[in-house]
């Protein structure tokens, strides 16, 4: 347990297997994954970053969440707020 802590304390990006991205996210509905990243065992290197270059059809405020899963098979969600200014932005 201990050199999991020191590894995690480290980088607890090592930790993460998966995650994606819904821009759209709506309490109640289904989650879309408009974007993800994963490892496999071939290769390992995990994107931390979206490339999907999103962009909302109208200006507004919109909810993305996140999903990800961890080496352990736990899974944990957060929404973010985004505020759209301009079409395409």
């Amino acid at each position: 347990m201990e050199a999991i802590r020191e590894r995690a304390a480290k980088s607890g990006m090592d930790f993460i297997d998966f995650w994606a991205v819904d821009f759209e996210w709506q309490p109640g509905k289904p989650f879309n994954h408009h974007w993800q990243d994963y490892r496999t065992r071939k290769d390992r290197s995990l994107k931390t970053v979206s490339d999907a270059g999103h962009e909302y059809e109208q200006p507004g405020t919109y909810t993305a969440c996140v999903k990800v899963v961890d080496t352990f098979g736990c899974d944990t969600s957060i929404a973010v707020g985004i505020i759209s200014d301009s079409v395409g932005g």
